[in-house]
Parts: structure tokens; C-alpha cells; sequence
């Protein structure tokens, strides 16, 4: 039984797993289904076991079995790996919010966020929830996002590394990935539908986005050899993400831009981090 992942397995990997995914994302529309609401966020939801779901389906429909299926976690030998996994993108998160904040200072104003004006008398405990929701934000939802990484990370990206290598593997990855989220951006997730040149700029950032977070998640992923690392790397985006915005006096922000991590200022540190793990894939040859 041949095992490689062949440009034609890849390109089966993505039929199947846009299809499934975007059908799904159609029944929101289907079924009058506003976004946001109980019924969108499950299928959001199960739109995040999508590409698990096509790396399966992608196996048995080619018979390629289940060999170094990038589930084994592979701890051994591997510590420093994880703990890179575990707190990168909690300092990066925490790195954007800063940068935006000294950038749109006048919107820095704790005693008058969204954090307090809710329960002013809860200040001590809510500081505490956010450093205890910080601490596990990289475990926290890591069972859907592994539904996404053992699709991008633990297939796509060793399909592409077969044909052209580990640097273009990884920024194409992040390409097809960012692509994949275009129907959630154009239904408002991540930056709403009230900005110039919508839906089109806000898919064309979130690409972006995607591609330098997947350079970061396919470096762990091919230092390890799991899918595992990238799915912290996922966990901690998606719990820390809006943290930014409980940090800001006033609601008259601009999505694209920030406080959000997937907006323009608070990515930009992820952009630079970035492009220097490009250059320890390419120094280390992964």
C-alpha cells in the first residue's frame, strides 16, 4: 500500500474538505439562521472537524491507510517544541494588544471597559478569570482545533512539503487555510460587514492572517512530526483572541484594524516573529 500523500491525495484533501465545510456554512443562509446565534456558532463548530474529516475520508477513498496519521503527540525529546507551542501565541497576543493600545492609547481605559462596566463589583475576580483563562487558553478548545490541524497541518502540509518543499509548504498551507474561512468572513466573523470593500478585504486579511500564523504552526508541526503543537498554537488564538477588546472604553473600533488579534495592528508583531521562523525552517532544513 503506497502511503505518500500525492498531489493528487492533496488536491482530493481540499475538494473534500472545502465541500463538506462549505456545505455546511450554506445551511446558515438555507435556514434563516442569524450569525451569532446558538444555531451558527454549532455549526461553526462543526466546521472545525471538517479537515479531520477530509485527511479520513481522503485515506480510505485512496486507500492509503492510516499510516503517521500526525495524531501521536510525540512528547519525547520534544519539550522545548511544546512549550514553544504552548506560549507563543500567548505572548504574541499579549504583544499585539500592547501595540495597539500605544498606538490608540485614548482607548485604553480599564476602570471603563467591557470587563468592569458589566460587574464593577467583580474586578479582583474577573482579573483573576482572564490570567486563569490565559493559562489554559492553549488546552482549552484544543480538541476542535486539532479537527482543524490534523487536516492543514498534519496532511495538507506534508502533501505540499512532498512537492515543493517545507518554506513553500508551509505559506501555501496557510493560503488554502485562509481561503477555506471565506464564507465565515463574508458572513461577518472576525471583522462584521460594516467596512470598506466588504467582503473582499476582510477575506484577503484573513488570508493573510492565516498564512504568517500557519508558517508559525507548520514550523512546530514539522519539528515534531504532530499535529498536536500546531492545535495549541490554534487553541490559545482562538481563546485569547478578542482579549484585546475587553481592554477598550469604547465600542466605536474598527474590527479590521483592532483591538481583536486578527486585526491589522495587534497582528503585526505575528507577522515579524514570522517571517524569522521562516528563516529557522530554511537554517534548520525541516
Amino acid at each position: 500500500m503506497e502511503h505518500k500523500i500525492t498531489k493528487k491525495r492533496t488536491i482530493l484533501f481540499c475538494v473534500i474538505t472545502f465541500t463538506l465545510t462549505w456545505l455546511l456554512l450554506a445551511l446558515i443562509p438555507v435556514m434563516g439562521v442569524a450569525y451569532g446565534g446558538i444555531e451558527s456558532l454549532v455549526i461553526f463548530m462543526l466546521c472545525m472537524f471538517m479537515p479531520a474529516l477530509g485527511n479520513v475520508l481522503t485515506r480510505l477513498t485512496t486507500k492509503q491507510g492510516f499510516h503517521d496519521f500526525k495524531l501521536a503527540p510525540k512528547f519525547k525529546g520534544n519539550g522545548r517544541n511544546y512549550l514553544f507551542a504552548y506560549f507563543s501565541f500567548i505572548i504574541l497576543v499579549y504583544l499585539g494588544i500592547l501595540v495597539y493600545y500605544l498606538i490608540y492609547s485614548e482607548q485604553f481605559d480599564l476602570t471603563a471597559s467591557v470587563m468592569w462596566d458589566f460587574a464593577p463589583d467583580m474586578r479582583t475576580s474577573q482579573i483573576v478569570n482572564l490570567i486563569v483563562v490565559t493559562a489554559i487558553s492553549p488546552i482549552i478548545n484544543v480538541i476542535p482545533t486539532l479537527g482543524e490541524e490534523l487536516g492543514w497541518r498534519g496532511y495538507l502540509l506534508y502533501g505540499l512539503k512532498d512537492s515543493c518543499g517545507s518554506m513553500k509548504a508551509v505559506l501555501f498551507t496557510g493560503i488554502i487555510w485562509g481561503i477555506w474561512h471565506a464564507p465565515m468572513i463574508a458572513m461577518g466573523h472576525n471583522y462584521g460587514t460594516d467596512y470598506p470593500g466588504y467582503p473582499y478585504l476582510g477575506i484577503l486579511i484573513m488570508i493573510v492572517f492565516c498564512t504568517f500564523i500557519g508558517v508559525i504552526e507548520g514550523y512546530v508541526t514539522l519539528r515534531t512530526d504532530s499535529a498536536l503543537p500546531a492545535a495549541i498554537c490554534h487553541s490559545a488564538i482562538n481563546g485569547l483572541g478578542s482579549t484585546g477588546i475587553l481592554f477598550c472604553s469604547t465600542t466605536q473600533y474598527k474590527m479590521l484594524i483592532g483591538p481583536a488579534y486578527a486585526g491589522i495592528i495587534p497582528f503585526m508583531p505575528t507577522i515579524l516573529f514570522a517571517f524569522y521562523i521562516l528563516y529557522r525552517i530554511k537554517k534548520e532544513e525541516l
